[in-house]
């Protein structure tokens, strides 16, 4: 039995690498099936995961004893925080206890909505997993640090329901831009069925092989690595 895969399209440049995603899970093994997917109440879930994630990562700092770059509770210059990163956490502070209520309603609501299409209407959805490819950091920002409210909106797209339901989900490189910047997609799949993602995920590994590049800076984490001691 071919397998239903839902799709949301977008309007950037990576457009191009996911329709080629698509066009290479159809002519596979899995026989898959593409299935445009309509999820209504985006936008109220997309703001309920920003409140969510702010406040906690304000009231975990919080619980924490850190204040700030100025707080007596750090003291030492390697605890300190970017000027941008206080910012966010001071606003996740004002959120108040009725503006966070109201955001686990919602994603409440968001999973039983993603339930059902996961388990009704498709066996995965496959986005860009993020819209643009990486953009180029301001001149100073490695030292005030850069915070960009609605870049970072766009940038979470496609990623945050994962992290406001549990989502399980992985990425695949598919290719890169025309300046060589890589592209990747994403796969998110229903709870406990990791093995849908995996499958996929492999599908498109063998699609795009021959297309993944080394990038120009590039460090190989593991290459110093000190072979493990034997037993």
């Amino acid at each position: 039995e071919g397998w239903a895969a839902g799709v949301t399209a977008d309007d950037d440049a990576v457009h191009a690498a996911f329709e080629r995603s698509v066009a290479a899970l159809e002519g596979s093994g899995l026989r898959a099936e593409t299935v445009a997917v309509r999820l209504p109440q985006m936008r109220i879930q997309q703001l309920s995961h920003v409140v969510l994630i702010s406040s906690l990562f304000s009231m975990r700092l919080l619980a924490e004893g850190f204040k700030g770059s100025s707080s007596i509770e750090t003291p030492r210059s390697d605890d300190d925080l970017q000027l941008a990163t206080q910012i966010q956490l001071r606003i996740g502070r004002k959120l108040s206890v009725m503006e966070v209520l109201a955001a686990r309603r919602v994603r409440a609501f968001a999973l039983a909505q993603w339930r059902r299409v996961l388990g009704e209407e498709v066996d995965v959805v496959l986005t860009p997993t993020v819209p643009m490819t990486a953009v180029r950091r301001p001149d100073g920002s490695d030292l005030l640090g850069y915070t960009d409210a609605t870049l970072f909106v766009q940038m979470m797209r496609f990623v945050w329901p994962g992290n406001l339901v549990g989502l399980p989900g992985l990425a695949v490189p598919t290719g890169t831009d025309s300046a060589g910047l890589p592209v990747s997609m994403q796969v998110m799949c229903a709870h406990w069925h990791e093995a849908d993602c995996l499958a996929v995920g492999a599908e498109l590994e063998r699609a795009f092989a021959k297309e993944r590049r080394t990038p120009p800076l590039f460090v190989d984490l593991l290459a110093d690595q000190d072979e493990p001691e034997k037993a």
